[in-house]
């Protein structure tokens, strides 16, 4: 039997071609999905490193921007948009791409939302503008940002240079970079927020711009916001914080490294609000820049002595940081002490660096003049001739001449009548009286003595030194019974007579010691023990910008700063004794005059320390324009 045999050559080739051109289709598929992807991965990377470019360029202007608004003399004011007119372009080399005659272009319109993108340069719309507090455009290109204080309104002259208040502004880029697309490009419009932010130092309980330690024995509450631009060290149980607390370095459940006074002691945690433990925050800097930035000691300035700048004079025919900003400055009245051993003279100039003399021709210069030498409890003639006492301050090691500034005698010439002869006429008196030693060396020991300040001006004083102050008895208490000061039925949330209500007052100096109702210069003299300096309940009702005598640094002596425990010195047995404080407490230098280190031997008895901060500040400051600033980068959105 034949069989047939059938060729099916034709159809295989048919099939093959069929599967040839199916592998085609979808090999050119891959090759074009590959392709789109790596078209949208390249713009992907482009577009991000279009973002990142951005992000450079508002890094530029944010410090751009923070130089303008933080100059010496305008940094207590709102700069328009037109203040930033003048900031430089960013170049090719500094963002690291490359150069063409089209690469960057400023935004020159005052308003955010005016689109000046252009496409044929890399950076474009490249500009900081003012806006009101809802981030939305103001009239003109000359227009100050208003505040964002809820209720404030009117001019921006009319803010206080001691109002907290915060200023918005709008840094925008627009950055276009080469792509594969249709277009040829991909485009990133960035936008920030930037805001610059004003805060009085009298809104925290403890503010310190050097490392703070907090390490008390009895239990210590600290009411208040609490700060500090460096590390935090919290050391002791027994201590807590009723409100926030920041650091900008570091926070320490430990005492500070090369410090031994607590050697041997287990640092235990401090107690803080459950919804609230201490948490780092940006620096807060004095008048707008670090100290570094605003002091060199590179120079021959010798106006360049850190923030203490603000309790001196400034030396003539050099540049000021803080001109116009020093409590000299500031000052209604400047009394300006010198003379050798127990004699010494002074001379009292009023705002304007007048001198006042018992000779002056104007009337209320002479009264002015004759007010403030009763104060100093001085002889007048054509010299005043001040009365000094001497102490002993123990800490110090030394013999400190003081000269006595009697508040009640101030007060009494505010509230005379014109045709008194120690008159104070409202014109000459702003709340600020500036008195200083200036005899005082490495080895003379000076000091300043406030007595009689139970009732303060009432617009509130502020009295700055150069000088240790040392403020004796109840402070802006008024008379009569003071709850917090009593043996009995002691209530330290009334810091103050029931007829009186605390004025706002702050004391700026050196350093400052607390001396209580019951001192006696005859029992502040060398060789007395301390059993002879025995305090009694006092209240002092201020806040106090001082500085104090850091820890030792690893290697060094071992000695403790005292703390902020401490930070009020003490010169007294205070064992069992009230010592009932209502203020603000701000650490801004180190002490050069009162350098004695604190743990010495026959100093102080610690007394049972009631301390609160007083609220109050934070809408009635005490006198005088001192203020922290920040520089804050906010939201950042892209279009």
């Amino acid at each position: 039997m034949k069989t047939r045999t059938t060729r099916n050559s034709g159809s295989s080739l048919i099939i093959v071609l069929s599967v040839l051109a199916t592998l085609m289709v979808i090999v050119a598929v891959a090759a074009e999905y590959t392709n789109n992807v790596g078209r949208n991965v390249q713009r992907s990377g482009t577009l991000q490193s279009a973002v990142a470019v951005g992000d450079s360029c508002l890094e530029m202007l944010f410090a751009n921007w923070r130089s303008i608004c933080s100059a010496p003399g305008v940094v207590n004011l709102a700069q328009t948009t037109g203040a930033f007119s003048g900031i430089p372009l960013p170049t090719a080399a500094q963002l690291n791409l490359p150069n063409s005659a089209t690469f960057a272009k400023a935004g020159t319109n005052f308003d955010p939302n005016v689109d000046e993108y252009y496409p044929n340069y890399t950076i474009s719309n490249y500009k900081v503008v003012a806006v009101d507090p809802e981030w939305q455009t103001l009239a003109s290109a000359s227009t100050a940002p208003k505040p964002a204080l809820g209720q404030l309104t009117g001019a921006i002259s009319s803010v206080d240079p001691t109002t907290a208040v915060v200023y918005n502004y709008i840094a925008s880029a627009d950055v276009t970079l080469p792509a594969l697309g249709p277009n040829g490009r991909v485009v990133a419009k960035v936008r920030r927020v930037f805001q610059k932010q004003q805060l009085s130092p009298w809104n925290f309980a403890i503010f310190f711009l050097d490392p703070l330690e907090i390490h008390p024995g009895p239990n210590f509450v600290v009411t208040g916001w609490v700060h500090t631009n460096s590390d935090l060290y919290t050391g002791h149980s027994t201590l807590s914080f009723a409100d926030k607390v920041t650091y900008s370095s570091d926070w320490f459940v430990d005492f500070m490294p090369g410090e031994t006074t607590h050697a041997g002691e287990t640092p235990a945690a401090p107690s803080y609000l459950s919804n609230l433990p201490p948490a780092r925050d940006q620096a807060l800097q004095p008048f707008g820049l670090d100290s570094t930035s605003i002091f060199s000691t590179a120079d021959t300035n010798p106006n360049n002595d850190s923030y203490r700048e603000l309790i001196e004079q400034a030396v003539a025919g050099n540049t000021d940081p803080l001109a116009g900003q020093r409590y000299y400055d500031q000052a209604a009245i400047k009394v300006l002490i010198d003379g050798t051993g127990a004699s010494a003279t002074a001379k009292i100039y009023k705002a304007d660096g007048t001198e006042v003399k018992n000779s002056s021709s104007d009337p209320y210069d002479k009264k002015l003049y004759t007010a403030i030498a009763s104060a100093l409890n001085a002889t007048t003639g054509s010299t005043t001739t001040l009365p000094t006492a001497s102490i002993q301050d123990n800490r110090e090691a030394a013999s400190v001449r003081l000269v006595d500034l009697d508040i009640g005698r101030i007060v009494n010439s505010l509230n005379a009548s014109s045709g008194s002869s120690n008159y104070i006429d409202s014109s000459l008196w702003n709340g600020i009286v500036y008195i200083a030693d200036r005899s005082a060396t490495s080895s003379v020991h000076r000091g300043i003595r406030v007595k009689n300040g139970a009732i303060l001006p009432t617009t509130g004083l502020t009295v700055a030194s150069a000088n240790p102050v040392y403020i004796q008895g109840n402070y802006n208490t008024g008379t009569g019974t003071i709850p917090s000061n009593a043996t009995s039925n002691n209530d330290p949330t009334i810091p103050q007579a029931a007829s009186y209500k605390r004025k706002p007052a702050s004391v700026v100096a050196d350093a400052v010691n607390i001396l209580s109702n019951s001192w006696n210069d005859a029992n502040a003299e060398s060789g007395d023990p301390l059993s002879a300096r025995v305090a009694t309940n006092t209240t002092v009702n201020t806040a106090i910008i001082a500085g104090n005598v850091p820890s030792s640094a690893v290697g060094g002596d071992g000695r403790y700063s005292g703390g902020a425990e401490n930070f009020p010195r003490f010169l007294e047995d205070w064992s069992g004794i009230k010592f009932t404080y209502y203020g603000s407490m701000v650490q801004l230098y180190k002490s050069q005059q009162a350098i004695g280190k604190w743990g010495s031997a026959n100093v102080y008895g610690a007394p049972t320390r009631q301390w609160y901060f007083d609220t109050n500040f934070r809408t009635s400051p005490p006198p005088g324009s001192i203020m922290l600033y920040s520089y804050i980068k906010g939201k950042w959105s892209t279009l």
